[in-house]
């Protein structure tokens, strides 16, 4: 939830559970659960591609630290085959991100903007970020 007048819609830092948990709807309209993602994800709201009958999330968030209970940001892309219903890790992006936009066009997997991570040694939110990023994708 952004603070009430925030002209950036800064983040008010409320409790937030992040989950892995996957369902879908079957032919009878009931939830099915599914496989977990490999690590819980939040803020991916714009994060994903379908490809090649599966579902690419690049980036989010993870479970807070334990001790810091400060956020951790996700630096894999994650495949979700629709055929097997089954996670895999599919490589890494060149640092951790949440809410960054992806798109898939012509053999290369794109990535831009979206708040990054501190540094290497450092998986917390740092500063929002405009750059774009590309890498020949092939399933």
């Amino acid at each position: 939830m952004a603070k009430p007048g925030s002209p950036i819609f800064k983040c008010s830092r409320r409790h937030e559970v992040v989950y892995g948990d996957v369902y879908m709807l079957d032919d009878e309209m009931k939830w099915k659960v599914l496989s977990p993602l490999p690590k819980p994800n939040s803020h991916i709201e714009s994060s994903w591609v379908i490809l090649n009958n599966s579902i690419i999330i690049m980036g989010g968030t993870t479970e807070k630290h334990p001790m810091t209970k400060r956020m951790i940001l996700v630096g894999e892309m994650f495949q979700f085959h629709l055929d097997s219903l089954k996670w895999s890790v599919i490589g890494k992006l060149p640092y951790r991100v949440k809410t960054t936009l992806a798109g898939f066009w012509d053999g290369y997997i794109y990535f831009t903007s979206g708040q990054r991570d501190r540094g290497p040694d450092n998986p917390q939110p740092r500063k929002v970020i405009g750059e774009m990023w590309r890498t020949k994708l092939s399933l």
